[in-house]
């Protein structure tokens, strides 16, 4: 007789059948999250010191992966780490069992490392408990776009959480998300956690005008 599923594997599979469906979703809203992060842009006379420090800190980071700096081991385990620890932690959420972080098709488990920015976060709290609100836009910076080179490092290396994905997953799925990513954490640079949930509200904006006209 066939044994039920367990609890973490009814999970997996009902995670797994909303891949594409969250795929979708992140497309349709891509316009509306580039529409969004078009309004900040033009923020940016408004909170000079704020805007300049947190792409000061950005900048940094692009300049560093054009040096060999990209290429050094230790920076490649500090990647590896993380991922292994930002799909633990999802992994918690989701019931997983604890030898198996990756799940058996569990979609969010395999992509979270690159639309969840952990070290971002862990970097900003850390700032938060030390550094005056310039610097911290500046730690800011360097943590969003950490992220984002290290999504673009990993997938470049064809990690297994890739190949299992798969390219399509990530142009409709992840390249919305990771857009919404900048746009959050630099609304959030400017002005703190109203300039977040501002970032939030232009994002459906639209969505909600289409709605009242019906």
């Amino acid at each position: 007789m066939r044994s039920p599923r367990t609890f973490p594997q009814r999970i997996d599979r009902y995670v797994q059948s909303t891949k594409w469906v969250a795929a979708g979703l992140a497309t349709l809203l891509f316009p509306f999250v580039l529409h969004a992060v078009g309004m900040r842009i033009r923020q940016l006379a408004n909170y000079p010191v704020y805007s300049t420090m947190f792409l000061s800190g950005a900048a940094l980071v692009v300049v560093l992966c054009r040096t060999e700096f990209v290429h050094a081991e230790w920076l490649r385990s500090a990647i590896a780490i993380e991922r292994k620890w930002t799909q633990g932690l999802v992994s918690r959420l989701l019931f997983a069992p604890r030898e198996r972080w990756l799940g058996k098709g569990n979609w969010v488990i395999l992509a979270s490392p690159y639309f969840l920015p952990v070290a971002s976060m862990v970097m900003w709290l850390l700032s938060g408990l030390f550094l005056p609100a310039s610097l911290r836009c500046f730690v800011l910076g360097v943590g969003v776009a950490y992220h984002i080179a290290s999504v673009i490092i990993q997938w470049k290396l064809g990690t297994k959480e890739s190949r299992r994905l798969g390219s399509w997953f990530a142009i409709l799925f992840l390249i919305p998300v990771n857009l919404f990513v900048i746009g959050a954490a630099y609304g959030f640079a400017l002005s703190g956690f109203s300039g977040l949930l501002q970032f939030l509200s232009d994002v459906f904006q639209p969505l909600r005008s289409l709605l009242n006209m019906q």
